[in-house]
């Protein structure tokens, strides 16, 4: 690897825990942080969904999504029903409710750290990003498809 390829992704890796670090602040409002939303993000937009499929959306082990869900469904976000051998997840009034909220809030927090990107600057990242990511998961791309 070059010198360069280590700057990139020590960069992107800083700019990754940035982002954390603002999301978390305004998700701690709402008893979140960000692995929490995301998987309650994900759920929203494939409900209901395995924890075998949010495990390969959110590039995350298993154990850790089970964690996760666990947690959600204590704090009365997610709920679970048993289908087979797969344990479906899907959002309960409560977070129906406060989704929209929390997502809005997330958003401003996105666009005041994005504030000094143009908008062809954010499609070039987001380009890039989903290059990278494309490139780096196409079994679970081709599996959610």
């Amino acid at each position: 690897m070059s010198s360069q390829q280590e700057d990139i992704l020590g960069q992107l890796s800083k700019v990754a825990r940035l982002v954390k670090r603002d999301i978390d602040l305004v998700l701690s409002q709402h008893s979140l942080h960000t692995g929490q939303w995301a998987l309650l993000k994900a759920v929203s937009l494939l409900e209901p969904v395995s924890q075998i499929t949010l495990s390969k959306y959110l590039v995350i082990e298993k154990p850790a999504v089970t964690k996760t869900v666990a947690r959600l469904e204590e704090l009365g976000f997610v709920s679970r029903q048993s289908v087979g051998r797969h344990r479906l997840v899907k959002l309960t009034p409560q977070a129906r409710d406060s989704f929209d909220t929390i997502d809005a809030a997330v958003q401003a927090a996105h666009q005041t750290f994005l504030a000094g990107l143009s908008i062809e600057e954010q499609s070039v990242l987001e380009t890039l990003m989903t290059r990278l990511l494309t490139t780096h998961r196409p079994v679970e791309q081709e599996e959610l498809s």
